[in-house]
């Protein structure tokens, strides 16, 4: 295999983990609540960090 095939074929695995990640993530039901928990979480965390 080339090179450029290479890249080319991790590029395209490369697009559709994303893909599959964001049909997961957004297909959740209870998104606004676990995005209230990141929110939430990183807060603490970089208060907790900087301090």
């Amino acid at each position: 295999m080339k090179e450029e095939s290479k890249k080319d074929l991790l590029f395209i695995l490369y697009i559709a983990v994303i893909l599959l990640l964001a049909v997961i993530y957004f297909s959740v039901p209870e998104r606004a609540l676990f995005i209230e928990n990141e929110v939430k979480w990183w807060k603490e965390f970089l208060v907790n960090f900087i301090t």
